[in-house]
C-alpha cells in the first residue's frame, strides 16, 4: 500500500475537524473571528488583502492548538508554509467570492518547474474549511498563468462536496464589498499607535479621547 507523503497533515486534519464537529463552543468562536475579520477589512483593497491572510493563519493556528495539534504560525519566516505542525505543515488560502480561481504561488520570471506541492487547508465561502493537497486533486487541479500558479476552484468545490471528510463545515463570511464600509489596516494600526500620542490623535480626531485617557 503507497504511503502518502501528506500523511501526517492528512491526520492533522482529521483531528481538527472531529474537535470542530463536536465542540460547538469552539465551532462557534471559529465562525465568530471570521466574521469579525471579513466583515470589517474588504479583500478588494489590496492591503487588506494580504493582513487578511496573515489572520486566518493566526485563527487556524490556533484552532488546530485547540484541537491538541501543536502548531506554530511560520508564515512570517517559510515561504511555502504557514503553520507547521509536528512532521509537515500548512498552506493557508481564503477565497471569499465563490468565483475565479484560487492564487496559490506567486511566480516571478518565467520559473516554468514552479508547482504547487504543499498541504493546503482553505477557508471558503459558502463551503467551511477545507483539505486539500496535490495528491489528492492531481496535476489538472493547477494551471500555470503569467505570474502564479493557481488551483481551480471548481475542481476544489467538487472534490470538497464529494469528499466530505476533508471539509469543515463552518460559516465562513462573503467578502465585504463595499469598500466604504470597510476599514483599512493602515488606519486601525495608526490608530492603535495615536491612542499614545494624545496631541496627534486630537488633531486627527478632535470630538473623542483616546481609550485609557
Amino acid at each position: 500500500m503507497d504511503v502518502s507523503r501528506f500523511t501526517v497533515e492528512r491526520s492533522a486534519f482529521a483531528q481538527l475537524k472531529q474537535a470542530v464537529d463536536s465542540n460547538s463552543i469552539l465551532k462557534q468562536e471559529v465562525e465568530h473571528a471570521l466574521e469579525l475579520l471579513l466583515g470589517r477589512f474588504a479583500t478588494a483593497v489590496r492591503e487588506n488583502r494580504f493582513v487578511v491572510g496573515g489572520v486566518l493563519e493566526v485563527i487556524l493556528t490556533a484552532t488546530l492548538r485547540a484541537a491538541g495539534i501543536p502548531a506554530e504560525d511560520v508564515g512570517i519566516r517559510e515561504e511555502r508554509i504557514d503553520i507547521r505542525i509536528p512532521g509537515g505543515g500548512f498552506s493557508v488560502k481564503g477565497h471569499f467570492s465563490g468565483v475565479g480561481n484560487i492564487r496559490l504561488i506567486n511566480v516571478l520570471g518565467d520559473s516554468p518547474r514552479t508547482e504547487w506541492g504543499e498541504a493546503t487547508l482553505f477557508v471558503l465561502h459558502g463551503i467551511g474549511i477545507g483539505y486539500a493537497d496535490p495528491d489528492l486533486l492531481g496535476n489538472d487541479a493547477t494551471k500555470r498563468e503569467r505570474d502564479a500558479v493557481v488551483l481551480r476552484y471548481k475542481r476544489l468545490k467538487e472534490f470538497l462536496n464529494a469528499s466530505p471528510e476533508y471539509r469543515i463545515s463552518v460559516q465562513v463570511p462573503s467578502a465585504l464589498k463595499d469598500r466604504e464600509r470597510s476599514d483599512l489596516v493602515s488606519r486601525a494600526v495608526a490608530r492603535e499607535i495615536l491612542r499614545l500620542a494624545p496631541t496627534l490623535w486630537k488633531a486627527l480626531y478632535p470630538d473623542s479621547t483616546p481609550v485609557g485617557e
